[in-house]
């Protein structure tokens, strides 16, 4: 009875996140558009016999002024559907507040911005994608009836982690590879995929006496363009515009070298795989540092042998300057890191979603504010950040500058940034506030800052745009007046 029980748990584990009929219901009542907040597709077989995915979205309107995704009626959806089309919900978290909050709670854990799809596919062996792979880590939970999986490894190293993800492949594409993963998800089943990693699913033929069942997963992505390459791709452009504004040297603002086009390029190899045998052993001795010997080589090869040498020597001197310039940019890079992550630092908070604070979280911050005075600061009042992450501290022209999620949308950019300013001798006590977080607290009073009334002013600003939460454990210390 006890393995029974288990395996009932682990069935309806992932059940309140997302169901058939609650989509139908966000279909009914959302106004959803195609292309911008569902797809509906098949994978099939075309009439030059290659099974390929085509897509059943309505397309687009394009004006001068704005690009409008048509409306997906419910009749419509449910009647493909039914004809063995799939359902890709693109952003089910702008719907579902279950949703929502697992990826806000997995945002904090990972410390990237988390995304996710839905896919709802009909019974008896229908898919809806063709085989591909994503740039994206991808987590997949299967949510009701069953999908089988197959799964590749990627086929080289170019596509091992890569940063986009690929077109569809076909069935021709696959052949003679074995899957890596070949298995069926039941409910309360997770497959982990990294990027690169090729596959494809479709529901199972329903078993004997059994009728077949239709299959509804949740994809959660992770890790979209966050690797090293696009930190490097914000710190190196950086470092190259500094060392190039430097006021103490003037190495990359010096003209190139004279007429170094009539040596340098691919054109100019001297690698000697063309030179005549005589004239190309004699170059790699020089290359090697070997004493020349020309005895085979009559006068003319040798005027064209000091040449190819004066050459190389050119091509050594001008390698050994931009090395120089290059690894002087490297350096300055070194030396920005922190900026660096504080940019892309930015561009998450700028790309995640809006938390959703738990019912903890939220009977400590103004959400659960019923009257000015309910989240007055005092010299004594405790204070935290009221998630990990959500907010960052970075110095811009002379000022403290304060970047949160708070105010964002669930809507992908629905909301611009609303960043914070402060003086920059504010910048201690700031720092101290969103680095403390839960189980620790901070007393107003033991901020670093000369005035307590601006202690009082910057904690009160940060719990007034909902990113602070405070615990009042004694009475109010009201010997300093504010406001």
């Amino acid at each position: 009875r006890d393995s029974k029980e288990i395996l009932l748990k682990h069935r309806q584990r992932f059940s309140s996140l997302l169901t058939k009929s609650k989509i139908k219901k966000t279909i009914a009542t959302s106004a959803l558009r195609y292309g911008q907040d569902l797809n509906v597709t098949r994978y099939t077989t075309q009439s030059d016999g290659t099974k390929r995915r085509i897509t059943l979205d309505l397309p687009p309107t394009s004006t001068a002024d704005q690009t409008e995704h048509p409306i997906a009626e419910p009749a419509d959806v449910w009647s493909n559907f039914d004809s063995g089309c799939s359902i890709r919900l693109l952003c089910p978290h702008q719907q579902s507040d279950d949703v929502h909050t697992l990826l806000s709670a997995l945002e904090l854990e990972f410390g990237c911005m988390v995304g996710s799809n839905a896919y709802l596919t009909p019974p008896s062996n229908s898919q809806g994608f063709a085989p591909h792979y994503d740039d994206i880590e991808a987590f997949v939970l299967q949510l009701e009836g069953s999908k089988r999986w197959r799964v590749y490894s990627p086929m080289s190293m170019t596509e091992t982690l890569p940063r986009e993800s690929s077109a569809d492949y076909t069935e021709k594409d696959l052949e003679g590879i074995e899957p890596v993963i070949d298995e069926i998800l039941e409910p309360g089943d997770m497959l982990y995929m990294p990027r690169g990693w090729i596959h494809q699913a479709h529901t199972p033929l329903g078993k004997l006496g059994a009728s077949a069942e239709h299959s509804l997963h949740l994809t959660v992505s992770a890790m979209q363009n966050w690797a090293w390459v696009d930190l490097l791709e914000i710190l190196m452009p950086e470092a190259l515009e500094s060392v190039a504004r430097s006021e103490t040297s003037t190495t990359l603002r010096d003209g190139l070298p004279r007429d170094f086009l009539n040596y340098m390029g691919l054109m100019h190899d001297v690698g000697g795989e063309d030179l005549p045998e005589g004239l190309k052993q004699a170059s790699k001795s020089i290359a090697e540092g070997k004493p020349e010997d020309d005895s085979d080589i009559d006068e003319t090869e040798k005027e064209e042998l000091r040449q190819i040498e004066r050459k190389r020597k050119l091509q050594a001197r001008f390698k050994e300057e931009a090395k120089k310039r290059i690894m002087r940019v490297c350096k300055e890079a070194i030396s920005m890191i922190d900026a660096g992550c504080d940019q892309i630092g930015k561009r998450f908070l700028s790309d995640r979603l809006p938390p959703a604070y738990n019912i903890s979280e939220i009977v400590l911050t103004n959400e659960s504010r019923t009257n000015q005075a309910a989240g007055r600061i005092w010299p004594n009042t405790l204070c935290r950040l009221a998630r990990p992450g959500i907010a960052r501290l970075v110095l811009e022209d002379g000022k403290a500058v304060l970047y949160h999620c708070g105010d964002n949308s669930r809507v992908y950019h629905g909301n611009p940034l609303s960043p914070m300013e402060f003086e920059v001798d504010d910048a201690p006590a700031l720092e101290t506030l969103l680095t403390t977080v839960e189980p620790r607290w901070v007393v107003v009073s033991d901020l670093v800052h000369g005035d307590i009334e601006d202690k009082m002013d910057i904690a009160q600003a940060l719990y007034d745009e909902g990113i602070l939460a405070i615990y009042q454990a004694e009475k109010p210390d009201k010997s300093v007046q504010v406001g």
